[in-house]
Order: structure tokens, then C-alpha cells, then sequence
């Protein structure tokens, strides 16, 4: 997912610099860079719908109620987000829904998984939050490399990973987006 993210903001941060339009990076290489959940999610990782769910979800629930309740309302919205984002991936038109077709090329993804790996992770930063915020992480990076405590970090969300991407490998979706990568093939052996 980080490289199709990236690449796609790569891509819009062309477009949009051609028309003189400010813009943001899409990614801060949150699998490498990462010190906490919280900064993975919070600071490095799509930054463009983080923006987005920081002030539309998290800053008016945090407002009135705490850290963890915003946290866990912007994970969830997050969930609903990419929920919303499957049925137009994912449209079924009249050969999905007569049965004339057959997955991957038809697919009809199922719901509910992708906002359970968000609550998982809201659950995760709500660890983070109870056992003393990222004093841990900073414990593990002054006695390991920073890019093993990244992937340490990254590797948090793994466990329930295949909620969130379930419906696109079954769809052939990374298949199919194959095509907007360059690919380098030896001609002569």
C-alpha cells in the first residue's frame, strides 16, 4: 500500500505543482521512519486523509472529550472511510450482479473488515496512551537501529493486517495497478 500511496502522491504532487497548486507529501516513510504507533498513523502515514480526519474527527471530539476517545472516533471514521471507498472500487454493474461473472474480474467486497483493523489500531495507540506514550519505543530505539524500531512498529499492525487488505488481493486489485508502475525487463540474457 505505501508504494501505490506514494507513487499516486508523487504523481498528484506533479500535477499539482504544474498548476501552481501548494501541496503536501502523501507519505513520511512511515515503515522506516516510525518511532511510535502514534507516529506511524499520526504523523507519517497518509498524510493527506490524516489531515482530513484530524480536523473534521479528531479536533472537534477531542474538544469535549479525551485523547483516546478522538483517537478512537478518527480510527473509526477512518474505517467507515475506506468502507465508503469499496463500494465504488469495487461497484458491481450488471454482469457482477446477473452472475455472468466470475472473481476476480467481478468482485463484491465484503464490509466491516477494514474498519475492525482500524479499531484494532485505535486499540493500539490506546495501549501506547495507557502504558506511558512512546516511552517505550524510546527505550527500544536507545538500544536498538531506529529502522529495526520501525518495523517493530510497523509490524503492530500485521496481526490484523489481512482485514484491511482482504478485499484487495482477492480482487486482483495489485494486480490490476501493476500497470501504472514502470516495469524494467532483460531483453537479452
Amino acid at each position: 500500500f505505501q508504494v501505490a500511496l506514494t507513487t499516486f502522491g508523487f504523481g498528484l504532487n506533479c500535477f499539482t505543482s504544474l498548476c501552481g497548486i501548494q501541496h503536501y507529501p502523501m507519505m513520511l516513510n512511515p515503515i522506516f521512519e516510525s518511532s511510535s504507533p502514534s507516529d506511524f498513523w499520526g504523523r507519517r502515514w497518509n498524510m493527506v486523509v490524516h489531515g482530513m480526519l484530524k480536523r473534521g474527527v479528531y479536533k472537534p471530539v477531542r474538544t469535549k472529550y479525551s485523547r483516546l476517545a478522538a483517537s478512537t472516533a478518527a480510527f473509526v471514521a477512518s474505517g467507515l472511510l475506506h468502507e465508503w471507498q469499496l463500494s465504488f472500487v469495487f461497484y458491481p454493474d450488471s454482469e457482477d450482479l446477473t452472475g455472468s461473472c466470475s472473481p476476480p474480474a467481478c468482485y463484491l467486497p465484503g464490509y466491516g473488515r477494514m474498519t475492525l483493523f482500524m479499531v484494532w489500531n485505535a486499540i493500539l495507540i490506546g495501549l501506547e496512551y495507557a502504558i506511558g506514550g512512546a516511552a517505550i519505543f524510546l527505550l527500544l530505539k536507545e538500544h536498538l537501529p531506529s529502522t529495526l524500531v520501525s518495523l517493530l512498529v510497523a509490524s503492530t499492525a500485521l496481526p490484523m493486517a489481512h482485514w484491511f487488505t482482504n478485499d484487495y488481493v482477492r480482487s486482483d486489485f495489485f494486480n490490476d495497478i501493476q500497470i501504472g508502475f514502470p516495469l524494467i525487463l532483460r531483453v537479452f540474457d
